[in-house]
């Protein structure tokens, strides 16, 4: 027979509706790490990011892959690089990856997720609907950019 020492909780509509006026009123959040996809190890290190309010740039900064901490995926050309600075939900980003044109991350807005262990029940409010180049990606939990053109051998 398992027992546990840990109080099941339900959480009330109250408490819900309350939690997502909360998530939907943030303004700012800092990304969990971001994932490049197709691009190999030497084609992108250090990565420089424009933030736009409207059509003006307001604020340069760089990011950079972390090949050692995250490792990489050689077999996927999976690169992560980690941000260490609030974005505002309602500018620009764009992301200048290599000497094209840059990647355009707008549109973005939190979303309330649930969070369910075992015992009890939960949400999380994280930024999970976003624009990437055009592309609406909706509850998504990290922000991707992928090298235009590319494809996995197998699809």
């Amino acid at each position: 027979m398992l027992t546990a020492c840990v109080e099941s909780h339900r959480w009330t509509e109250t408490e819900r509706e309350e939690f997502r006026l909360k998530c939907e009123s943030t303004t700012t959040f800092v990304p969990e790490s971001i994932l490049f996809s197709g691009f190999s190890y030497n084609e992108i290190d250090i990565i420089k990011v424009v933030e736009r309010e409207g059509t003006m740039a307001i604020d340069t900064f760089y990011i950079y892959t972390n090949k050692e901490i995250h490792g990489g995926d050689t077999l996927r050309n999976k690169l992560w690089a980690d941000v260490d600075r609030p974005f505002a939900l309602k500018n620009t980003y764009d992301f200048y990856l290599e000497k094209s044109k840059p990647y355009t991350l707008t549109d973005m807005e939190m979303v309330m997720w649930s969070q369910y262990t075992m015992f009890s029940e939960g949400y999380g409010c994280v930024m999970g609907n976003f624009t990437v180049d055009g592309k609406r990606f909706e509850q998504t939990g990290n922000i991707e950019f992928t090298k235009r053109g590319f494809t996995y051998n197998w699809e």
